[in-house]
């Protein structure tokens, strides 16, 4: 297992630092841990690299969703000065373009749906159980994939499908530069339709919020794929933007 951790001194002080990463499985047991000493600048934020060997793990799939956790420790002496917890799973995939998917090494077909994010007459607010009651009506219905639509879905959602083994395509926009809601005096042949929708913003925001997406929802085991949109309105022009 790879782990990068980011290590900020917000101290005016240079400082020693023990950096203990632990993992444990999904019964509460630990699996392994490393100790690192960290020279850490005062102001600085420093990236550490931890290479732990996890033998014989128990790896994430559709049937057997295996999941473990991360315990970042920080200490300053015998002081634990910050905790962080990161969810993860072990597993490989892999496309193939004469055969398709594989997790694991194994050929797997993708039954999926694109699900959104409204839960019928219960709103869109998150409402934990009923999520898990539409994942849990899908997994019967022989579904193993969802895609997101058409924004990062709810962090409560990715991990009930890492828990009860979805595989996810997550989708970070509905639409670019183009918006499809416009003033009913314009038509959509006009040339520049920016005036809702998430088009009003994606020249200042699309990067900020594509980066926090992506290092949101990077260890979620269940993501096999990234969208960065759908019914995208440039893909229908030929004059660019």
């Amino acid at each position: 297992v790879r782990v990068t951790t980011q290590v900020a001194n917000d101290s005016q002080e240079d400082v020693d630092l023990v950096l203990v990463s632990t993992i444990v499985a999904a019964d509460g047991k630990q699996v392994t841990s490393q100790r690192q000493t960290i020279h850490s600048a005062a102001g600085s934020v420093q990236a550490v690299d931890t290479r732990i060997r996890v033998k014989a793990p128990k790896l994430w799939d559709v049937q057997r969703p295996n999941l473990y956790r991360l315990t970042s420790e920080v200490y300053k002496g015998s002081e634990l000065t910050d905790a962080y917890v990161t969810p993860f799973g072990i597993r490989s995939i892999a496309w193939k373009s004469d055969s398709g998917f594989y997790l694991n090494g194994e050929n797997v077909i993708i039954l999926g749906v694109c699900n959104h994010h409204d839960l019928g007459c219960l709103g869109a607010a998150v409402n934990h159980r009923a999520l898990q009651r539409q994942l849990q009506l899908l997994k019967s219905m022989g579904c193993n994939a969802i895609r997101t639509s058409h924004n990062p879905p709810a962090p409560e959602m990715l991990e009930l499908c890492d828990r009860m083994g979805m595989l996810v395509m997550d989708e970070a926009f509905d639409c670019w530069q183009r918006g499809k809601k416009w003033p009913g005096s314009m038509k959509e042949t006009d040339s520049d339709i920016r005036f809702f929708d998430y088009a009003r913003d994606f020249a200042d925001w699309y990067e900020r919020d594509l980066r926090a997406l992506l290092r949101r929802d990077r260890n979620h085991p269940s993501i096999i794929m990234w969208s960065i949109g759908n019914e995208v309105i440039e893909q229908w022009f030929t004059d660019g933007w």
